[in-house]
């Protein structure tokens, strides 16, 4: 039987990514969308569309998620409004995890970001984003499914490269690459599926010089 994998924020930038890297595995991928005009695309590609939103009705999001081994969370605020990180980042990825558990999800992968597990020690402008993801990060970890939580550096959009580096905490220094390609970000996320040693674990993430299979089997 062909694993379901459902990711929110299928149509993002680094979504959609993560969708062609689980298309290109053979897998079955349902894509989470708030927007139903977005629908035909991803149905072109190959996934199943279904609308929803992190924000809706537990019971609701649950729905969507049903029949799901993995969920994936690559869903985030896109806008530094006020309230936006804190509604989406933090309360709708938590609501995210509790949908995923009520779904009967085995494994939760969520895209969070560097810093997120020590939001004092990031950049001043992103304090309340990453004390949001790590609050949803948190619940995460405690949560009963089956967890892994990559915390990308800053995400570009150049061609990923397939090499990374990758810790359970990466030391962060001058002259050391603190960003990432959205295609390895997407990579990285679909091979943890492989990887049994990324069950119940988080790690940051930035651009390398080790390939993605060696660097998580590390």
């Amino acid at each position: 039987m062909t694993m379901l994998v459902t990711v929110l924020g299928a149509t993002g930038k680094t979504g959609s990514l993560i969708v062609a890297e689980l298309l290109a595995r053979g897998l079955t991928v349902r894509g989470v969308l708030r927007r139903p005009e977005a629908a035909d695309e991803l149905r072109a590609r190959g996934a199943e569309p279904v609308v929803a939103d992190l924000r809706s009705d537990t019971g609701a999001l649950a729905a969507a998620l049903s029949g799901s081994d993995v969920v994936i969370n690559a869903a985030a605020a896109s806008d530094p409004q006020p309230g936006l990180a804190e509604a989406v980042d933090r309360d709708g990825a938590i609501n995210a995890v509790k949908a995923a558990e009520k779904a009967g999800a085995d494994r939760f992968v969520q895209v969070s970001s560097l810093f997120a597990d020590r939001p004092d020690e990031g950049p001043e402008f992103l304090h309340r984003v990453l004390r949001a993801k790590q609050a949803s990060d948190l619940a995460l970890a405690e949560s009963g499914l089956a967890w892994t939580i990559v915390r990308p550096g800053g995400l570009t959009d150049d061609p990923g490269t397939g090499l990374v580096r990758l810790a359970d905490r990466l030391t962060v220094a001058p002259g050391i690459p603190r960003t990432i390609p959205r295609a390895d970000v997407a990579a990285v996320t679909a091979a943890v599926l492989d990887e049994p040693s990324s069950r119940c674990r988080g790690f940051d993430l930035t651009s390398g010089t080790t390939a993605i299979a060696a660097a998580l089997a590390a």
